[in-house]
């Protein structure tokens, strides 16, 4: 393969009073020789309390050995029966295979079972096997903190080795500073590197890009018109020469009122039989957390773990966490993180046990 292929296609541009999120799942392969025809991918969905589900596309991207007419499956979506019938809205032809893309509203399923835990069934019928290179829910939700716009591709962007792909991108915009890029490659070469610029400037980077890799990249320059470049290298010569996929791409431009968790000041006290850590955290953002926690980590283990209420902007609190008098000669390797939720995202801010007071 020589030439670039690019069938992405627009499924939605909207702007919302929310956001939009990309939860991917795989790859998994079946059918073969001593290989199950019956497979389950699981995304681990974490609605965020304060917001509502306004859309949810999944998304199914698999390789075929044959043509779409051969195949048969079967799909369940949190073990309601989704379809028996093989429509891709994407068919590309490559070598000696064909990369498929089907889509879903699964909007009206996950109202009606919301679970943290979501799981898609599939059974395949068709001759040979197949894979399923990913699997994608793309989640609009409603929310007062935030407005988002976004434009949503989805079919295959297929680059072959030491290429560049380019290619426009309409949106309407929130705020310039505050574009978000996210995007699901798949890569068939160990030794494949890829790189996305927007509007000149380069976004995203990675020298060894995995089978599956999803990509989220905030803080981006967006304008109504973007220009956004994809480029393909593999490093190592005398490989098997293989394209890069992109699956999906949604850039967005989102406005979201932040909350950010501080650590101002730590220390030790002793009193007693066993020591306490007195914390003073703050909310120096713009809004209440979703989730807070507050973590005490030895050499990346988690050893103590608290669940802190909301603390609303501007507020600071003071919280005592236990302190095993064991710790303390291993106090140069401990630290101390805030994590917080806002929506979809997660956030997170580590301070080392160095030079702590202690009374």
């Amino acid at each position: 393969m020589s030439k670039v292929i690019n069938s992405l296609r627009i499924v939605k541009k909207a702007t919302v009073d929310g956001e939009v999120a990309l939860i991917s799942s795989g790859p998994l392969k079946l059918g073969g020789l001593h290989r199950s025809r019956i497979g389950c991918l699981t995304f681990e969905y974490l609605k965020p309390p304060n917001a509502r589900l306004r859309e949810a596309t999944l998304e199914i991207a698999i390789t075929t050995a044959t043509e779409p007419s051969h195949v048969r499956w079967r799909l369940w979506f949190n073990s309601f029966p989704l379809t028996r019938e093989f429509k891709p809205q994407t068919t590309i032809e490559l070598k000696e295979e064909y990369f498929n893309k089907v889509l879903f509203d699964v909007t009206p399923i996950l109202h009606a079972r919301e679970t943290e835990e979501v799981k898609l069934a599939i059974k395949y019928d068709g001759p040979g096997e197949a894979e399923v290179n990913h699997a994608n829910l793309v989640l609009v939700f409603e929310a007062k903190e935030a407005k988002s716009s976004y434009t949503y591709f989805s079919g295959a962007l297929i680059i072959p080795p030491n290429q560049t792909s380019r290619f426009n991108i309409p949106l309407k915009i929130i705020d310039e500073h505050s574009g978000e890029l996210k995007a699901i490659a798949l890569a068939k070469s160990k030794y494949s590197s890829a790189s996305i610029s927007v509007n000149g400037v380069k976004v995203f980077s990675l020298s060894t890009l995995s089978d599956l890799e999803e990509i989220q990249i905030e803080n981006i320059m967006v304008k109504p018109d973007n220009e956004v470049e994809v480029k393909h290298e593999i490093f190592k010569e005398n490989t098997i020469k293989k394209p890069l996929n992109i699956s999906t791409f949604i850039l967005a431009s989102t406005k979201i009122l932040r909350p950010h968790i501080k650590i101002k000041s730590i220390r030790i006290v002793s009193e007693g039989k066993e020591p306490r850590l007195l914390v003073k955290i703050a909310n120096t953002g713009k809004s209440c957390p979703d989730k807070l926690w507050l973590l005490l980590i030895d050499t990346g283990i988690i050893v103590s773990r608290l669940k802190l209420p909301c603390l609303k902007p501007g507020e600071e609190r003071d919280i005592e966490l236990p302190f095993k008098t064991q710790l303390k000669v291993r106090q140069h390797l401990l630290s101390l993180r805030t994590v917080w939720t806002k929506l979809s995202r997660v956030y997170s801010e580590e301070v080392r046990l160095v030079n702590i007071s202690t009374s």
